[in-house]
């Protein structure tokens, strides 16, 4: 697939709000992340928050993160990132740099519990289903709404699997997750197999998730 008018590039340090906001509007009627909020006219701002958090420890120490641009504009138009196997590591002081004490007064300890937990436990599920430890995780995928439809989503997935094939890899499966049957078709399309499907319950919600894996 080629679209001469449209490049990726790394996320820069000074993108991740411009970034964040592109996710929340992708995001915000998820299920899986309403249910880490349950004051829902503070669902964007801790949606903000959770977002750009993320963009500054994955991308902390290796640019994991690409975006989507026009060649000849610098709004971002699309986001994804692509994590190696075994994820990044943080450190301590990452996590006071991010603020958790002030996410806590804002959002209340709760909101905190879940997230960890769902992220702890999407990853085990996906983990099981793929039956490795090993594997490349993308996530955070999203389009600005007016580019939705273009082609420019299967494209920058597109470019992002041939690269990694390109090179020499630690492991040759790309895992995620989505809550959304209709990403499913549109990850089937790229390659992708739905491994399983089901139900999750969380204390304050539940939503339904799906897991997937590419062979590379």
């Amino acid at each position: 697939m080629s679209l001469p008018d449209v490049r990726i590039d790394n996320l820069k340090e000074s993108e991740y709000e411009e970034a964040a906001t592109i996710l929340v509007d992708a995001f915000e009627s998820n299920l899986a992340y309403a249910s880490i909020f349950v004051n829902k006219y503070r669902l964007r701002d801790g949606l903000f928050w959770l977002f750009k958090t993320n963009l500054f420890l994955i991308n902390r120490r290796q640019s994991v993160t690409k975006v989507v641009r026009m060649k000849n504009s610098m709004e971002i138009i699309g986001v994804f990132s692509l994590l190696p196997p075994n994820g990044i590591k943080s450190e301590l002081r990452d996590y006071f740099k991010i603020g958790i004490p002030r996410f806590i007064i804002s959002f209340g300890f709760s909101a905190l519990r879940t997230m960890l937990k769902m992220d702890a436990l999407n990853k085990q599920l996906l983990t099981n289903a793929i039956g490795a430890n090993e594997y490349y995780y993308l996530s955070m995928v999203a389009i600005k709404a007016n580019y939705q439809g273009s082609g420019i989503g299967s494209y920058m997935i597109d470019n992002c699997l041939q690269k990694l094939r390109s090179i020499n890899r630690i492991c040759h499966i790309v895992g995620l997750t989505t809550q959304l049957s209709e990403n499913v078709i549109f990850y089937t399309r790229l390659g992708f197999q739905k491994l399983d499907e089901g139900e999750i319950q969380l204390k304050k919600g539940c939503y339904y998730n799906y897991n997937m894996k590419l062979d590379l």
